[in-house]
């Protein structure tokens, strides 16, 4: 198995960061193969590039989607921004 940056793996879910200078394009088709690897494992793969980092909180909350379909119950931490993705997203919502 690949190195893979952030794998919670009792949730099937890994969190890949990219960047040009740890992921410059003669490692793209490694990460693919990685990535495809994964999918074929059950893992579901969140890759994330700067802009994304940028806006923490609708990254968070995607994240704590995604680990949510894996079966995490748990809540994220918000933070006190207004308008904070993380915030809307953890409202339960009602069928």
């Amino acid at each position: 198995m690949s190195f893979r940056d952030v794998e919670y793996a009792a949730f099937d879910t890994v969190v890949e960061p990219d960047g040009h200078a740890y992921h410059p394009a003669e490692h793209r088709r490694r990460d693919r193969l990685r990535d495809n690897e994964s999918a074929a494992e059950g893992y579901r793969t969140l890759r994330y590039g700067w802009t994304d980092v940028a806006a923490p909180c609708s990254t968070a909350a995607q994240v704590a989607r995604a680990l949510r379909a894996g079966g995490w119950s748990g809540r994220p931490r918000r933070c006190t921004r207004p308008g904070c993705a993380v915030r809307r997203s953890t409202r339960r919502r009602t069928p």
